[in-house]
């Protein structure tokens, strides 16, 4: 009888803990499948299935022609599964031999607990092929796209660059970043207890969107004239920069901007940062005498004066309220309001100047827009300098600004306004984005929320008066070098002195420019040329910019089919 007892209370114990057992076990399964069911699901679809990004390729950049200025080219990228190494040291030892990767990125796959670490960045077709040729376990290859400029330095102030994860950094990559970008796709890959691959066919997938491309007004003919033409003179000249700009003087759109230095952006960490600037439009400098035939229009426009009338340019020095000026191109004595302009005369202009009085003189250059932003679209772009009425000096400020000092402009500030003369008298706003083609071909003209067009110089100063007085500055005047066979130019000189610290202006830094349109009877192209304290012995604008622009001019009016306008009239 004491045994069967004894047996019992065994069994009563044995089925106690086998009912609590059955409770703990009950709770756990209740726990995994109600509480951490999520969990276990998705710890089970990481063993069973792979998720494979599809990534999104980048727009393109055209020009208006349709050429790519950047594209979006496919290659591999070499990534790990720590999970699934087996034989760590050999696989460490192949991938140290064949991509040399970061040793902080090798190290990576040490750690167990991760299933993605990036071994080396898109690589090259060799190495990719030797990396597959081993197959080697835990090792893959993932397809991205790699940003590429296929015609390397060519407008790369405009385009910028993107990082590796192709994220646009400066340039229109930067700005149309969200434009250009696009949203990367996955598929799901099933796989089974040794990891191999199962082709099923419902594998879950979504496919990618890719980004739009953006078509610029840029024409990369006339680009490459423009920098190759700059190039030439930075070598002759050795400045510390320059930029070289070519607008059409009728849309203000940018058809070149070129500036020296410059870089690759497929290599731009090669390069110093300053070299990337955008100069065009983040530097900004006083004009000089580029300023003088705005500032004359005023005073046609305001009827201060006629075009013949006579003005005592003091034969080259004058003393105006303590202040010496000073005619930098030989003295002169009687000139006319035209000849001015012709033979850049600071006394003649400042005669004129105080003509017009503060007011009017602030008025006048107010509504070019001198001191704000042109809106065009590009990042970084600087205002300028372009003081408030109440901040101007009561003897000095309206002289200064006559020629050219006491105001700084951008070289896009300065050529927008300028295109008011040959377009008849309309100050357009500068665009650089002319279009964006979506993915599905689909094309939209790009439009600008800043201001439009409006009317700055009456058509008939414009065209009538300062048309043939900036013709003469070419022929006649302190322009010559800009005179071409071909076509009939019409421009203005500038040279202006850098000032330095204290206020006082350099005698040994000067920055040379020229401003252009032709052909000046029906004008197609305007071209901007700034170089930025030129040596070996030379630095007017006549001398060091201007030749550059009559060759941009030249080549690209022949390479758009304009036929030569004095040919035409020696045939007549």
């Amino acid at each position: 009888m004491l045994p069967l007892k004894k047996h019992r209370f065994r069994a009563n114990i044995i089925g106690v803990f086998l009912i609590i057992a059955f409770i703990a076990l009950s709770v756990h399964l209740g726990r995994v499948q109600l509480i951490d069911h999520d969990k276990y699901i998705k710890l089970a679809k990481s063993q069973q299935s792979k998720k494979i990004v599809l990534p999104a390729r980048r727009g393109l950049i055209l020009d208006r022609n349709g050429n790519k200025l950047a594209e979006s080219l496919q290659v591999g990228s070499i990534y790990a599964d720590p999970t699934e190494i087996e034989d760590l040291n050999a696989v460490t030892r192949h991938l140290s031999a064949i991509l040399k990767p970061i040793p902080s990125k090798l190290a990576k796959i040490r750690n167990k607990s991760r299933r993605f670490v990036w071994i080396k960045r898109k690589v090259g077709d060799e190495e990719l092929n030797t990396i597959a040729k081993l197959s080697l376990k835990g090792i893959y290859v993932q397809h991205e796209y790699h940003r590429f400029y296929p015609n390397n330095q060519l407008a790369s102030h405009i385009l910028g660059f993107t990082n590796i994860d192709g994220k646009g950094l400066e340039g229109i990559e930067l700005l149309f970043d969200n434009v250009l970008s696009g949203k990367s796709g996955f598929k799901l890959i099933n796989r089974d207890a040794l990891q191999r691959q199962i082709i099923t066919p419902d594998a879950e997938i979504q496919l990618p969107r890719h980004g739009n491309n953006v078509v610029l007004t840029i024409d990369s003919n006339i680009q490459h004239f423009a920098e190759e033409e700059l190039e030439i003179a930075c070598e002759k000249w050795k400045p510390l920069s320059a930029t070289a700009i070519a607008m059409d003087t009728m849309t203000g759109e940018v058809l070149a901007m070129a500036n020296y230095p410059t870089y690759d952006p497929n290599h731009f960490k090669k390069y110093p940062s300053n070299t990337r600037k955008n100069l065009a439009i983040t530097d900004f400098y006083e004009p000089g005498s580029l300023i003088k035939p705005i500032v004359i229009s005023g005073i046609f426009e305001n009827g201060l004066v006629k075009p013949d009338d006579i003005f005592f340019c003091n034969n080259g020095v004058y003393e105006i309220d303590g202040r010496v000026l000073h005619d930098t191109h030989g003295g002169h004595g009687n000139l006319t309001a035209s000849e001015i302009i012709v033979y850049s005369s600071n006394i003649g202009m400042a005669k004129l100047g105080m003509l017009m009085g503060n007011e009017r003189m602030y008025k006048h250059l107010k509504q070019f827009n001198f001191g704000e932003k042109t809106g065009i679209e590009l990042p970084g772009e600087v205002e300028g300098i372009f003081r408030p009425l109440k901040q101007w000096s009561k003897k000095f400020t309206l002289v200064s600004v006559s020629f050219g000092h006491e105001i700084a402009v951008t070289p896009l500030q300065f050529i927008t306004a300028f295109c008011s003369i040959p377009n008849g008298g309309l100050l357009q706003r500068p665009r650089i984005m002319k279009s964006i083609m979506k993915a599905d071909g689909e094309k939209e003209d790009f439009v600008n929320g800043t201001n439009a067009a409006k009317r700055v110089v009456n058509t008939n100063v414009a065209r009538n008066i300062m048309n043939p007085i900036l013709r003469k500055v070419v022929t006649d005047g302190t322009g010559k070098n800009a005179n071409l066979v071909e076509y009939d130019v019409a421009g203005k000189t500038g040279t202006s002195q850098k000032s330095e610290i204290g206020g006082r202006f350099s005698h040994d830094k000067f920055i040379g420019s020229f401003v252009a349109y032709a052909p000046a009877e029906d004008p197609r192209i305007c071209v901007l040329v700034m170089i930025n304290e030129p040596k070996n012995g030379a630095y007017y604008g006549g001398t060091v910019a201007a030749p550059v622009v009559a060759e941009i001019i030249r080549r690209s009016l022949l390479y758009l089919g304009v036929e030569p306008t004095k040919f035409q009239m020696a045939m007549q």
